[in-house]
């Protein structure tokens, strides 16, 4: 058979058509498919590569035999399973739970499916020879009662203050801001992502492009005390050598009782933790990535294998670290349910990793090449954007049985009562742009959406935790409704919920989504009002003096538009702003609601400021308040005394219907 490009497209999931966000059809031109495939690794240039290319992607795909399965094969319970080729009715096989509790012979029925699963788990299935993992999904992820109204906060965990000047916010600065707001009635914590950053490397300390999503920012492991007063900006120089001097010295240190611990955990640690504080001990004797010598590139070279064997007590201080974050999470976790908050801490899922981390180097068969990961143009970014970072492949997914996906999330999950999933129309699709090329020459590539919604919910159900996924941007028609009917919640942020130039009532927001009032990629309320996100963008020449303006003279509508909405008058003070907005996402019928610190703190700027690196502090501000302080600050009490009666008053509304 004599392979066409179109059908090669197909195979790999590149939409040659694909719709923007104003609705227009747009359309890849053949060389934007030749690059997107040759990244893939499936090379089209030739009619040669293009036939060894389709046989490649064919039995990936279409499996033709028994012999040709991938390693994992999704179904779902109580529902028949369906195999990934034809199997003969009558084929017998064996079906056993990978807990061993669990055994089941049986033959493929009349159209050569296995018969229901009632129990939500994995098994290995063996059926004519060949043995596979078989993940049975429940019907959802876990549900939040029916007529429950949850109240959260958002968290950027690097942000806390202590009473004592700290490098760093940490997890016993989290167990105690979830102490106290569990106390105040609260129910969840959302906070920023704790995957694993560069440890020796202060400069990049974005949570968004982390070294492994199988690990943890060390960073946060203990308090990073200092000599010097808190400063308004984090300095990772001293946080990156803080840390590197106490985590020595408290490895050194351990009592008799947690090297037991300590040696526990490293008994039982997962390949992804041993490979990555291996990949943080190269870094420590060889620097960056691209500095290592050739031989150690290679996660399986027989250098690699030496320096474990030469280097234990090295990669060890490493794994400490690591053992030590999970302890700190775990305990922040029971620190908020003891308190009283029925969610807990809710983790931050990145979109992507570093190419040259720690998960790329340990896992190269399940990561994109020489691709990045980002937005194709759109009204907000005319050139498109890339996130700088790279993500799973999704031919490699299919050909590792999703071992990194699953990875991901335990190693979030272990500890967290709640999961947020970044960019989550990445399950389904992204946008994807190949190495040294602009966003423009991108391609939207296809996922294997249905085995990864399936094993979201199938992890959500092991933990016991709500799934919630970041939908804003260009998201496709049915998508949302595929996410709701697997329970996983979409947001609604207050100021995209509009109705034309008006603002959406709150009690019209979408009752399967999370009403906030901002995210960290958008202004806080005080923010917006003082426009100080149009005076950053202006200051850095990201947009003109006369946009500015126009910027301005359209926020000056929309505040008199929001304050309708809000049942407020446009003249207020900020801080009556702020309680209106406070009540206003409280009311929210969505099952849980959550307020950003920084607008409970009534703070100007913001987090993050998208398209920017160094000509904005992102990721670096700290809380004016430590958080001892924050629970008897009056305006605080304020602020949450008005979201939870707006809490009580969504309860009461759902009651009354």
């Amino acid at each position: 058979m004599t392979a066409s490009l179109e059908t090669l497209a197909e195979l790999a999931g590149i939409q040659r058509h694909w719709e923007n966000n104003d609705g227009e059809q747009c359309t890849l031109d053949d060389k934007a498919i030749c690059r997107v495939l040759a990244a893939l690794g499936y090379p089209a240039d030739s009619q040669r590569e293009r036939d060894y290319s389709h046989e490649a992607l064919l039995r990936l795909v279409e499996p033709k035999s028994v012999e040709q399965w991938p390693p994992l094969i999704t179904a779902e319970v109580s529902v028949p399973v369906e195999l990934p080729s034809a199997v003969t009715p009558g084929t017998a096989y064996r079906l056993e739970s990978e807990e061993e509790s669990f055994e089941l012979s049986g033959e493929t029925d009349d159209n050569g499916f296995l018969a229901p699963v009632d129990t939500p788990g994995y098994y290995r299935l063996t059926l004519a020879g060949k043995t596979v993992r078989l993940a049975v999904a429940p019907t959802s992820a876990p549900r939040i009662p029916e007529g429950t109204h949850l109240a959260g906060l958002g968290v950027q965990l690097y942000s806390l203050r202590r009473a004592a000047p700290t490098a760093l916010g940490d997890l016993d600065a989290l167990s105690s801001l979830a102490r106290d707001m569990g106390e105040a009635g609260l129910d969840a914590l959302a906070i920023s992502p704790v995957h694993a950053l560069f440890e020796q490397d202060p400069t990049r300390y974005s949570p968004y492009a982390p070294s492994s999503r199988l690990a943890l920012n060390s960073w946060y492991a203990l308090p990073l005390g200092t000599q010097a007063p808190d400063e308004p900006l984090i300095d990772y120089q001293q946080v990156a050598k803080r840390a590197q001097t106490l985590l020595d010295r408290a490895h050194l240190d351990m009592s008799a009782h947690e090297r037991r611990e300590f040696e526990a955990f490293c008994s039982e640690a997962p390949k992804p933790l041993l490979d990555h504080a291996c990949f943080e001990a190269l870094c420590d004797m060889f620097g960056p990535f691209e500095d290592w010598p050739v031989d150690y590139k290679s996660v399986n070279s027989e250098a690699v294998r030496a320096f474990e064997r030469d280097e234990r007590g090295r990669i060890e201080r490493y794994l400490y670290a690591q053992w030590l974050a999970r302890r700190g999470l775990m305990a922040a976790q029971t620190t908020a349910q003891d308190a009283g908050m029925r969610v807990g801490l809710i983790a931050d899922i990145a979109v992507g990793v570093a190419a040259d981390g720690s998960q790329v180097w340990s896992r190269p068969n399940e990561v994109l090449g020489r691709l990045s990961v980002g937005s194709p143009p759109d009204a907000f970014n005319a050139d498109g954007q890339s996130w700088g970072v790279t993500g799973f492949s999704p031919q490699g997914l299919v050909e590792t049985g999703f071992s990194g996906f699953i990875d991901m999330l335990r190693a979030t999950l272990g500890w967290a009562g709640g999961l947020r999933i970044d960019h989550i129309m990445g399950l389904s699709r992204l946008w994807l742009i190949p190495e040294n090329g602009s966003p423009l020459n991108g391609a939207y590539v296809r996922y294997p959406e249905q085995a990864l919604l399936r094993l979201v919910a199938l992890e959500a159900w092991r933990h016991d935790a709500v799934v919630i996924g970041e939908d804003l941007g260009t998201v496709e028609d049915g998508f949302r409704d595929r996410l709701g009917a697997r329970n996983i919640l979409g947001m609604a942020v207050m100021w995209f919920e509009r109705d034309g130039d008006a603002f959406l009532e709150s009690t019209r927001y979408a009752p399967q989504s999370v009403a906030m009032s901002s995210t960290h990629d958008l202004p806080t309320v005080a923010g917006w009002l003082s426009a100080r996100d149009i005076e950053w963008r202006e200051s850095i020449g990201a947009i003109t003096a006369e946009d500015a303006r126009s910027a301005r003279d359209e926020r000056a509508e929309d505040r008199v538009h929001l304050a309708e909405a809000l049942g407020i008058d446009a003249s207020a003070s900020v801080d009556h702003w702020l309680d209106a907005a406070a009540r206003f996402v409280g009311k929210s019928p969505g099952p849980l609601a959550i307020l950003p610190l920084e607008d409970i703190l009534a703070l100007e700027e913001q987090p993050n400021l998208p398209g920017t690196v160094d000509t904005h502090p992102n990721w670096r501000r700290r809380l004016p308040l430590t958080v001892d302080a924050l629970a008897r600050d009056p305006g605080v009490i304020r602020r949450l005394k008005a979201f939870l009666e707006g809490r009580r008053a969504a309860t009461k509304e759902h009651l009354n219907d």
